[in-house]
């Protein structure tokens, strides 16, 4: 539960106290939080972000330059993205005891809805009600309020930051030699043609990659299907109906997929899948499709970047990987549409630990964090390159306007990054700029309705992922393992209905 302590200040009040924050700075140069007497210590557990030059704007500009201005002293954690639900399920324990949990502001990479009732549900509303109403960055999109609000409790769990999208990269060349062989469109808009021209790929050496492992790629790209069969975990009101009638025929069709889908196009490879697989896989030229985020064509761009710099030609391998390496303009296409996920969807969470100081300071920082996505204001404000250009595209913004589209597609148009070798090849330089419209194809965790609770759950103990794999190895049949996931997820469910934290009835 809330504290309190903290309920009883607002962050209106807070700034009024100290002369309007940022104000204060111009002002006096006394930075407002130092204002109540010894600077506070905001700590700080984030990812070690897949773009490495994100974390060195972050750790090293953002951060020392906001705490110097704000009179904060900033530490900042950076841990491999599987380590956070652990780090932070021992963190909440400790907040509900009342003890200090260790970090102050935690940013996860899926929805944390069952951190609810340790979060400070209150600081979250003020932190996406400022920066819609006072600094215009919004709207707040529907995939980031239906990942951070519970519609049962009226609470913002969370402040989305940013979501990733995860479109299919493929490698360009293989693709067109395994079409001119057997048919099939110019890139792989469907699973349908992914299946088709995976066969081939595959017999060529170069299989599809596509994780069936319990890490996120693999929960994210088995859900994008579902959506795309027109199946889900639970429907908008929280009921569970991947097994109910129409929803079991349509699952269990996507289960007979999947298996056909890793016995004629992939490798047992993908059932010991790590988050990095994907990126190694594409990188190392072993497989020639893979479903990630834009670092499998950041690290590739890097790459060749890198060989003409020590004097290599537009045919060194580096060069012409990263000329290959596509992205589709969506999702694959099932039988009921091209429905997408984030690869990453980012969640800050404040921890409610009744000290009003640090939650005003966290709220702070995410406030200019997101602000500093428009490298205009980053620059204004001394945190330049900002969030958006830091990341190189890679996160993308949760407030829509954080950075206008125009700034969006400028930078993805000319993008300074893939410059280079698109001079030294003659290729074109807005390589990515198709990542724009995963607005339209990307849904939360637990899509058709919130990323509550027990979604939360299934999600971090890979139930989904667990059912495909078991048909697909043949350990179970798509009745047998449809039927046992969902008793589970039933019981997952049961659980955080019993703590009010999840709607629906079954």
């Amino acid at each position: 539960m809330q504290s309190d302590r903290h309920r009883g200040v607002s962050r209106r009040t807070f700034l009024k106290a100290v002369g309007a924050g940022a104000v204060a700075v111009g002002l006096s140069g006394l930075p407002a939080f130092r204002a109540e007497g010894q600077p506070p210590t905001l700590r700080i557990l984030q990812w070690r972000h897949f773009v490495p030059p994100y974390d060195e704007w972050f750790n090293t500009v953002f951060a020392p330059k906001w705490g110097e201005r704000n009179g904060v002293n900033v530490v900042v954690d950076n841990v491999g993205l599987a380590e956070i639900p652990g780090i932070a399920a021992a963190e909440a324990a400790r907040v509900a005891a009342g003890q200090d949990p260790g970090h102050d502001l935690i940013q996860f990479n899926s929805p944390p809805a069952s951190f609810e009732p340790q979060a400070a549900a209150e600081a979250h509303r003020e932190v996406i009600q400022e920066l819609v109403n006072t600094h215009k960055v919004g709207p707040y999109i529907e995939l980031a309020e239906k990942s951070t609000f519970n519609p049962v409790t009226g609470r913002y769990f969370g402040v989305s930051d940013n979501f990733v999208p995860d479109p299919l990269h493929y490698r360009r060349d293989l693709w067109d030699q395994a079409v001119a062989e057997v048919g099939g469109p110019p890139e792989p808009v469907s699973y349908d043609a992914l299946l088709k021209v995976g066969r081939k790929l595959k017999e060529m050496g170069h299989p599809v990659g596509l994780g069936l492992s319990q890490e996120i790629d693999t929960n994210m790209w088995l859900r994008s299907a579902m959506y795309s069969w027109g199946t889900s975990v639970q429907d908008e009101e929280s009921n569970v109906v991947l097994d109910v009638p129409p929803y079991r025929e349509k699952t269990l069709d996507l289960l007979r997929f999947v298996k056909a889908l890793y016995e004629e196009a992939m490798f047992p490879g993908v059932f010991a899948w790590t988050a990095a697989s994907n990126n190694e896989e594409f990188l190392a030229g072993r497989i020639s499709v893979a479903m990630n985020a834009i670092s499998i064509s950041r690290t590739a761009h890097r790459q060749a970047a890198e060989a003409l710099a020590r004097g290599a030609g537009p045919d060194h391998p580096a060069v012409q990987l990263a000329v290959n390496t596509e992205i589709t303009e969506r999702a694959p296409e099932g039988p009921e549409g091209a429905r997408g996920l984030e690869h990453v969807m980012g969640v800050y969470v404040i921890w409610d630990t009744g000290n009003t100081r640090v939650i005003e300071a966290a709220q702070q920082l995410l406030i200019d964090l997101i602000r500093s996505y428009d490298p205009d204001v980053a620059e204004q404000e001394g945190w330049g390159p900002g969030k958006f250009v830091a990341s190189q595209a890679y996160d993308y913004p949760t407030f829509y306007n954080a950075i206008p589209k125009e700034k969006r597609l400028e930078f993805l148009r000319n993008d300074p990054v893939y410059a280079p070798i698109a001079e030294a090849t003659g290729d074109r330089p807005n390589k990515l700029e198709r990542i724009e419209t995963a607005f339209e194809w990307a849904h939360n965790v637990g899509w058709p309705g919130p990323s509550n609770a027990a979604i939360d759950e299934v999600f971090n103990t890979f139930v989904i992922p667990t059912m495909f794999a078991k048909v697909a190895q043949g350990v179970a049949s798509p009745e047998a393992a449809l039927d046992e996931a969902a008793a589970e997820i039933r019981r997952i469910f049961e659980k955080w209905r019993a703590q009010g934290l999840v709607g629906g009835t079954r």
